[in-house]
């Protein structure tokens, strides 16, 4: 029983120092040119399921290639992201890339310019999306911090009650057996 406990306690704090990472991460990732985002539509399925986390690297355009599937803005950089498959590269002046959704018959009405590129997708987990997503607002910001530091703070100061209460106990036995 006291196996199966130690277990349950360190897949705890695992797991809070795991959400504590996201969250931090979440919000430094942009500050080095990385972006975390959640995905929101279907087009990338099965690959990149809807509601999967995507991580993009800042990448020269130069080095991406056919096949890669990056990250771009459709205006301003950073803003409305888009997340395709490169299917073709026009190397005329201005570079630009042809995307395609792996789960649409067409290829995007549009080519993506050089400029527009935000970083090719490095990893991506399903379904942890949803939880970025609730990271990045105030509230899932806060509570990605202190829940977690919560629930540390009350493991700590509840082990070391029980160290303190055995002290005592072997200090009373002591102290008869004299």
């Amino acid at each position: 029983m006291k196996k199966v406990k130690k277990a349950a306690n360190l897949m705890g704090l695992t797991a809070v120092f795991l959400l504590m990472v996201a969250a931090v991460f979440t919000y430094l990732a942009p500050h080095f040119g990385w972006r975390v985002d959640a995905v929101t539509s279907g087009s990338m399925e099965p690959e990149i399921m809807t509601g999967s986390l995507v991580i993009t690297r800042p990448m020269e355009p130069e080095e991406i290639v056919v096949g890669d599937i990056i990250t771009f803005s459709r205006g301003a950089v950073g803003e409305n992201t888009i997340t395709h498959r490169v299917i073709g590269i026009g190397h005329n002046s201005p570079l630009y890339f042809q995307t395609k959704g792996d789960a649409n018959n067409c290829p995007d009405p549009f080519t993506v310019p050089a400029r527009n590129l935000v970083g090719e997708i490095c990893l991506h987990i399903p379904y942890v999306g949803y939880m970025i997503q609730f990271i990045k607002t105030p509230l899932g910001y806060f509570l990605g911090l202190t829940v977690p530091a919560l629930i540390v703070i009350t493991v700590c100061t509840r082990d070391i009650w029980k160290t303190l209460k055995q002290k005592r106990k072997q200090r009373a036995r002591e102290i008869v057996n004299r």
